[in-house]
């Protein structure tokens, strides 16, 4: 039996997408959860309300604000694709 390069591609790619670990988020008791479960779109929904009552307290143009809106950003991003992970994870019944 003769293998192409095609072939061998294919059956490595496959052999590295079976090993990759999925994604895990650290929350802010230490706890790791899988990126974008319930417990990690709470953590990061959590992080933001605090980022933002920091936020609130700084001055406005100073470095501090200006550190705080750069991790708000950060954040919302992180949500969005957590959210969008969990909306995929999501078991639709029908009856």
């Amino acid at each position: 039996m003769k293998i192409n390069r095609q072939t061998i591609r294919r059956i490595l790619l496959e052999i590295m997408s079976s090993k990759e670990q999925p994604k895990m988020h650290m929350c802010m008791d230490g706890s790791q959860v899988k990126f974008g479960s319930d417990e990690c779109v709470l953590d990061i929904e959590d992080r933001i309300a605090d980022a933002t009552h920091s936020r609130n307290d700084c001055d406005i143009r100073t470095d501090a604000r200006h550190h705080y809106n750069g991790i708000l950003n950060v954040l919302r991003r992180d949500l969005r694709s957590a959210k969008k992970k969990n909306d995929s994870n999501a078991i639709v019944l029908e009856v």
